[in-house]
């Protein structure tokens, strides 16, 4: 009994530190995130008048909150789709084919994630500048001028626009994210698999999937997190939330009530908003794709 004490005692002591890190650094600032964005505040004052939930309930009847959550939606689905598909064909194609320059194309596909993403949002509005953007100029030479549009200027093409340097900064991260945790799989299983009239496809499908099928849950909360709150660098820079907020996020439309309206009171509300909206996408993530652990 007392030896179990003594371990349980030891296991406590050990963990402190961390719980005490961990409530200085995320606990107590979401708690006076949530305490401020229950009074109205101009920051630079000490005056902070309590006003409840009142900005809570503005921020339910402001229709740029929805557009702002409708468009980081739109990040997060096509984001998905487009960096996890080709993520996980070339991390499937380097795993499988065993190319000599492997070394190289690893460098090549991660080096756009080694790029500051101001860096990455400049390049690609240089790419999409109407008039001498590289874009358009190619699309001209191709004899595809009719489909020249301005591509950041317009309400109906700017989000597109903006996923695509989004997808070519992070498909190399998550390729080799996927493509360390292919490495772990016995070449044996494959070999089975044929032997058994197994093609590409049904391989992947059977066995590639299932067995990296944690990495990619992981990988994917990690997504929705970039989707919802490190996209600002990129909105921020290349349009702003333009044009006529077309491009507006959660995070550029909180940046804006704090530093340009000095609505700390309002922007803390959007902070809690959204650091609810991370919670339940990342819990209906980790609860609903649990899948069976497969040991080999």
């Amino acid at each position: 009994m007392k030896r179990e004490r003594g371990y349980k005692s030891f296991i406590a002591v050990n963990l402190l530190p961390t719980l005490i890190l961990y409530a200085v650094f995320y606990i107590y600032p979401f708690l006076k995130t949530f305490y401020v964005s229950l009074f109205s505040w101009r920051g630079l004052s000490k005056n902070m008048k309590f006003i409840g939930f009142a900005n809570f309930a503005k921020l339910f009847k402001d229709p740029i909150i929805w557009k702002a959550t409708k468009n980081n939606l739109f990040f997060l689905f096509w984001g998905t789709i487009v960096i996890f598909l080709f993520s996980l064909f070339f991390s499937t194609v380097m795993a499988r084919k065993k190319f000599k320059e492997m070394g190289f194309y690893r460098i090549v596909f991660f080096f756009p994630n080694m790029l500051s993403i101001i860096v990455v949002g400049l390049i690609w509005k240089f790419i999409y500048n109407p008039s001498f953007g590289i874009l358009n100029t190619v699309m001209e030479f191709l004899g595809l001028g009719k489909y020249i549009k301005v591509w950041l200027g317009d309400p109906s093409t700017v989000m597109g626009a903006l996923v695509v340097p989004q997808a070519w900064m992070y498909i190399g991260f998550y390729m080799l994210l996927f493509f360390a945790a292919m490495q772990n799989i016995p070449e044996e299983l494959y070999e089975s698999a044929k032997l058994d009239g197994a093609g590409e496809i049904r391989q992947l499908f059977s066995i590639t999937i299932p067995l990296i099928w944690e990495t990619m849950r992981t990988a994917f909360v990690f997504f929705v997190i970039n989707a919802f709150s490190k996209t600002f660098n990129l909105v921020f820079v290349v349009t702003r939330g333009g044009p006529s907020r077309s491009s507006e996020l959660l995070t550029t439309y909180l940046y804006q009530n704090a530093f340009q309206f000095s609505d700390f009171g309002y922007a803390t509300a959007i902070g809690v908003y959204l650091f609810v909206i991370l919670f339940v996408i990342s819990f209906i993530v980790l609860k609903f794709t649990k899948a069976e652990t497969y040991e080999y």
